[in-house]
């Protein structure tokens, strides 16, 4: 209960408070606390590739400021309204969705853990679609409901990822033309039926295919969201095209696809990717 009187606290304070308060809290998750930086040393050295042009350590040190930056974004998003997103949060594209809207299509939007993607749950004040993004519930209900409400007080409907395939479902056959948000870049569960192992940030990795079996399904366009730091607390997404009729590709096309444009965006900049994810815990050499 103390934590989320905390947070609450914390959501209703000015934005560059958070932020002060964010330079404080990443120095000590990097030097003291030493959160998760285990996994974000291995996981830089694995991929270092991909961004051969950019020093290992600067890179991990840039990735923690942005990485509690993120989390008091997120915090920040209980108390703000519509004004909030308008003024920081720039929608690209918002035409060729809508479009597809009028065409009576749902679309799935394909996102990755990279830069601001908590802010995607501000779409529903931009497009004509109804959204819905799948989630994964945390183990303390407490906190799991004041994310949920954070989240949905913006008019996004958020499904379990245990029940993500009949909420798809139900939604669909209401026909009301939906935007669905799938994050499909973190690493599955081994024992999924919706996965297949390929190569990512150059380690061969299995990969949730999910967001790609629902499109096809239901004849989905599929876009990728490519989010962009503008600056601290100000962030542009622009919506690419996948796609058009997820039904008429070959297996896997459009799970490849998705995969080479989070790669494009890491070689620009891999501080603003979330490295704490455990994502190459089976890869194979």
């Amino acid at each position: 209960m103390i934590s989320l009187y905390l947070l609450k606290f914390l959501s209703i304070l000015p934005i560059k408070v958070l932020y002060f308060i964010s330079r404080i809290f990443s120095f000590l998750v990097t030097k003291v606390i030493k959160y998760r930086t285990q996994v974000v040393d291995k996981n830089l050295t694995l991929t270092r590739r991909f961004f051969k042009n950019h020093d290992l350590l600067n890179v991990k040190y840039r990735f923690y400021k942005y990485f509690v930056d993120l989390y008091m974004e997120a915090i920040k998003m209980n108390s703000v309204n519509k004004n909030f997103f308008i003024k920081n949060f720039k929608v690209n594209n918002i035409k060729d969705l809508n479009d597809f809207y009028d065409q009576g299509k749902s679309v799935m939007l394909m996102l990755s853990h990279y830069s601001g993607y908590e802010w995607c749950i501000s779409l529903p004040y931009y497009l004509k679609h109804d959204v819905a993004a799948v989630y994964s519930p945390l183990k303390n209900k407490a906190l799991n409901n004041f994310i949920v409400k954070s989240r949905e007080k913006h008019g996004i409907s958020l499904f379990s990822r245990y029940l993500a395939f009949r909420e798809i479902f139900k939604k669909e056959k209401q026909g009301k033309p939906t935007l669905y948000g799938l994050v499909a870049d973190q690493s599955p569960q081994l024992n999924s039926k919706n996965l297949f192992w390929t190569k990512f940030l150059d380690q061969k990795v299995p990969v949730f295919t999910g967001p790609e079996v629902i499109a096809k399904k239901y004849k989905m366009p599929v876009v990728y969201g490519e989010m962009k730091r503008v600056e601290r607390g100000s962030y542009i997404i622009n919506f690419k095209l996948i796609s058009l009729d997820a039904s008429k590709e070959k297996k896997h096309v459009i799970t490849k696809k998705y995969l080479r444009l989070i790669e494009e965006q890491i070689k620009k900049d891999p501080s603003l990717y979330l490295w704490t994810h455990n994502r190459f815990k089976h890869a194979k050499n």
